[in-house]
């Protein structure tokens, strides 16, 4: 029975999400912890207060992803996201801030975050986007999702820019017809965060509208129907 039971702990162990919390705010550390301790699936293995802490638990601790503020003690803005990113460029990283503008926003993605999280959101919506990370998707807040959406939507200098891998999957699955909430299910991410994408691939083609993304993008020879 303990060779079974010890069996069972060892496998739970291995299925749990590992957390490192990034944060210039004890208090605020305290809350994650022990917010992320009520999950059966969550493990907070560390915690950070700046960017060469993050960097040295990151390499010592191998996480499966960081909940990164982007007001650290000797980093602020997405320079502290920059700084992680270079340490450790597959390391998953949701970003969890105040910031709510369009700019840090956009930027943090450029740099490759996979989440981004306004603090004073839900517990659930949290749990949810670090799980979604964590299966390899991306989570975008629907109070800043919009947004960028529209900020993308005016950006159309395409032509010197290329897809990014998300933006093309995507763009395979509406060449198809798939509605977004179809896309979400499948690459395991927020419909907000698929409606992000495609504004971005459409401003990068010099599309109006989907279908004619798509043509542009055939006839680019980007896709073939």
């Amino acid at each position: 029975m303990e060779g079974k039971q010890s069996t069972a702990a060892v496998s739970a162990k291995s299925q749990s999400i590992s957390i490192l919390i990034a944060d210039d705010h004890p208090v605020v550390c305290l809350g994650l912890a022990n917010l992320l301790a009520t999950q059966p699936d969550f493990v907070v293995v560390g915690e950070a207060r700046s960017c060469v802490e993050t960097c040295a638990a990151v390499e010592r601790l191998q996480p499966d992803l960081v909940l990164l503020d982007l007001e650290l003690g000797d980093a602020t803005g997405t320079s502290a996201l920059r700084r992680v990113r270079k340490c450790n460029p597959d390391m998953r990283i949701i970003v969890f801030t105040a910031y709510t503008d369009d700019v840090h926003v956009v930027d943090a993605v450029k740099v490759g975050v996979q989440g981004y999280v306004v603090k004073g959101v839900s517990n659930e919506r949290l749990c949810e986007a670090i799980r979604i990370v964590n299966a390899g998707g991306m989570y975008l807040d629907p109070s800043v999702a919009s947004q960028v959406t529209e900020r993308l939507s005016h950006h159309n200098d395409s032509h010197k820019q290329r897809l990014t891998t998300r933006e093309y999957a995507i763009l395979k699955f509406v060449a198809v017809g798939q509605r977004n909430k179809d896309i979400a299910d499948k690459l395991f991410i927020s419909e907000s965060t698929v409606k992000f994408h495609i504004s971005s691939l459409m401003a990068k083609l010099g599309a109006a509208n989907r279908t004619e993304a798509v043509n542009i993008a055939v006839t680019k020879k980007l896709l073939s129907l």
